[in-house]
């Protein structure tokens, strides 16, 4: 396996191959969990890294071909305004189950609990994979619609 480092983003990264990685994995990932309709119309433009630079953690390659994203910041949601989020995590299908979930979140929540005392996420509930690792992570479940996930900045 070739030897893959995290670090932040910044303003020169490169957006198209991040957009690549989020669009790479929801294809993978939400193939048996969403409708083939909503799958089938995504592409990789609708989604703007660049606009979450600043809060966005990347796995790159020695090569630094951009394999893994995690981005974090304020809640989006207005009610939950004084918490902080973890927005993403994607690594392409071949880089999971590596560690690199782990070494992508880690720098992101050390950066959210600096500023929140209470972070959360949302996950579907059909993921089943991603319910364990943030469990693993310290996050658990306390409504479950879509699955929303927190953590107690302790």
């Amino acid at each position: 396996m070739t030897a893959v480092t995290v670090q932040p983003a910044n303003e020169n990264s490169d957006f198209d191959a991040i957009r690549q990685v989020y669009y790479q994995t929801w294809l993978a990932t939400y193939q048996n969990q969403l409708p083939s309709t909503i799958l089938k119309e995504l592409i990789p433009a609708i989604w703007h890294p660049e606009k979450r630079w600043q809060n966005m953690q990347l796995a790159l390659t020695e090569t630094n071909q951009v394999v893994g994203v995690c981005s974090y910041g304020p809640a989006r949601w207005a009610d939950w305004s004084e918490y902080g989020e973890l927005y993403s995590i994607y690594i392409l299908p071949e880089y999971q189950h590596q560690g690199l979930g782990q070494r992508l979140i880690v720098p992101a929540l050390k950066a959210l609990t600096a500023k929140y005392q209470q972070i959360y996420l949302e996950v579907l509930t059909t993921n089943l994979s991603a319910q364990k690792f943030y469990t693993h992570m310290g996050f658990y479940k306390p409504i479950r619609t879509v699955l929303l996930m927190f953590r107690v900045v302790k």
